[in-house]
């Protein structure tokens, strides 16, 4: 099955199970009034003035929007002390006015940007209604420049301190807000390892879960008791949208290079875009864009969800082994996104469980996305670890002779100038007469020769050998005796061609030039081009001294220049 079949199935038992018609608390619903600033109680209140009491009464459309409870819903929230409670959201003003049977009046007004009190259990606000002698009639709340109707529509009245969520509820969205910490953590130190940009808009989701899930549920009234509706209703709803954007360059970036169309790469980063745009306007404090603004913040979603969609199963298909891990996180995600799309449209209000359901969503795609984190960050060291050990291999072949396994002159280069050995010696030897030997026996036994020769070197030598060039070897000897050692090796190199090779029946000799330093020299010190074309001079003396021999001369090392000297100082 299909992720859009199975998020339509999860949608549609959603809304079967939860849905409730035209209101959200229990017993009568309280009718509206839609007027202007001007308009006072005792105008609303008036004789003529006509209410919407219709299941379809719910608007912004004003610029004060009325709630009025009468003495029956007043009677069916209980006895004792009333509170008024309603879902927190942005509005600029909030005036509450309570008419007793007497005739007396009470009033209770605050401002937007006042610090309002909250559930601690819950995302709701609520305010205790005057108590007098006389019992309460009617209860009228005015809301000025209201930002959403799920205010309007959880408003209701209920005894005093009943209202919120069951402490069984907060503790499991405090435990999964908790768990969105473990993939800052986890992130943070795979970051270290990787330098991959995923693992950096993953952290940035999380933060934003964290926030969002600690307005929404009340939380974060425990920790900052003093929270304003405004700086309540534009932080709940910036870090809702700024969640949304880590999460599209998280899928953007997460997903495998090769997984993803670059069509649908376009649509991530327009998605991205987008969000910010519709979240800005929909947040806007003009009175044009207010009464509208709400369905066009939950409609603004509508292409950012059916993108994932359509993303995701293409990448699925396409064998993104990312894309099943996030399809299957995000799949709850989309289904609960598609739900609250209907509802804040109005098109049905559904009870408090389903915005509790969307925390149980949350949390499985913290779990699902991390351990996706973990798979792919695995897959990515190991592709690195490949790459880097396929790079070490290449640079040592860069730096090897293929023939004789020896280094060449970039690998003796190499190591000198990273090495820290120290040096008694260095010898240039070259095989006599080898070019007949590739005339008479071809260039199979030639490289045989050259591979015995190389073999021979390495008996008994402690220091460094390396094959230059054509028949020519160079020696750096780390032993006290070096004379007797480089006589040993170009002695060796003879028996062992002589052993490993019987077809060249001629004896093969060689010639070498040696320098012995007047003392031990660090090899990263010695300048390389001048000791080998010293010893290359010795070698064509031992050429022409009859072969078969080795030519010896002392070296000094020649000073470091005197602003090299200062530079190291």
């Amino acid at each position: 099955m299909s992720l859009l079949r199975l998020a339509i199935v999860f949608l549609a038992t959603v809304i079967l199970t939860g849905w409730s018609p035209a209101r959200a608390a229990s017993g009568p619903a309280p009718c509206t009034l839609q007027s202007t600033l001007w308009d006072s109680y005792r105008t609303v209140s008036a004789p003529g003035v006509r209410r919407d009491c219709g299941a379809d009464r719910w608007s912004l459309a004003g610029q004060r929007n009325w709630l009025f409870f009468d003495a029956a819903v007043i009677a069916a929230a209980g006895k004792g002390p009333l509170e008024f409670n309603a879902r927190t959201s942005r509005f600029q003003r909030i005036s509450l006015y309570v008419r007793y049977a007497d005739g007396t009046t009470a009033a209770i007004v605050r401002e937007g940007a006042e610090a309002m009190p909250y559930r601690v259990a819950g995302p709701d606000f609520y305010l205790t209604l005057p108590q007098r002698a006389s019992p309460p009639v009617e209860v009228a709340v005015a809301f000025d420049r209201l930002g959403f109707l799920t205010t309007l529509k959880t408003a209701r009245l209920s005894p005093a301190g009943t209202g919120g969520w069951s402490t069984q509820t907060m503790l499991l969205i405090a435990l999964f807000t908790g768990l969105a910490l473990a993939p800052i953590v986890f992130n943070i130190a795979f970051f270290r390892v990787l330098r991959e940009r995923f693992l950096l808009w993953h952290i940035t989701l999380a933060m934003c879960i964290i926030l969002h899930i600690s307005l929404s549920s009340g939380l974060a009234f425990a920790v900052v008791p003093g929270i304003s509706a405004l700086a309540y209703g534009y932080a709940s709803q910036i870090s809702f949208s700024v969640g949304i954007v880590a999460a599209t360059m998280f899928c953007l970036n997460f997903l495998e290079p090769g997984k993803i169309a670059r069509g649908e790469r376009r649509a991530l980063m327009l998605c991205a875009l987008w969000i910010p745009l519709f979240g800005v306007i929909a947040m806007a404090p003009v009175e044009g864009v207010r009464p509208w603004g709400n369905k066009f913040y939950f409609v603004g979603y509508l292409p950012v969800l059916l993108t994932y969609v359509v993303v995701l199963v293409r990448a699925w298909r396409r064998g993104s082994r990312a894309a099943r891990y996030q399809a299957i996180a995000w799949m709850p995600i989309i289904a609960c996104g598609f739900e609250r799309i209907a509802r804040g449209l109005g098109f049905y209000v559904g009870p408090m469980w389903l915005d509790q359901l969307l925390y149980l969503a949350i949390a499985l795609e913290l779990v699902i996305t991390a351990l996706g984190v973990a798979d792919r960050f695995m897959i990515l060291r190991r592709e690195r670890d490949w790459a880097q050990a396929r790079a070490g291999a290449m640079e040592d072949a860069a730096q090897t002779d293929p023939l004789t396994g020896l280094s060449n002159r970039r690998g003796l280069e190499h190591l000198l100038a990273t090495g820290d050995r120290r040096f008694t010696a260095a010898a240039l030897i070259d095989i006599d007469h080898f070019k007949s030997v590739n005339d008479l026996h071809g260039h199979q036994a030639g490289d045989a020769v050259l591979c015995a020769a190389a073999a021979g070197l390495r008996e008994g030598h402690g220091g460094v050998v390396a094959r230059i060039g054509g028949e020519e070897f160079f020696l750096l000897i780390d032993r006290p005796d070096a004379a007797g050692t480089a006589e040993r090796c170009r002695q060796a190199l003879a028996r062992r061609i002589a052993a490993d090779v019987p077809e060249v029946a001629r004896p093969i000799s060689a010639s070498g030039g040696l320098l012995i330093f007047e003392s031990r020299t660090d090899g990263a010190a010695l300048d390389f081009d001048r000791l080998f074309a010293e010893a290359d001079r010795l070698l064509y003396a031992a050429k022409h001294s009859g072969r078969d021999c080795m030519v010896t001369d002392r070296w000094q090392q020649p000073a470091a220049p005197e602003n090299a000297v200062n530079a190291a100082a």
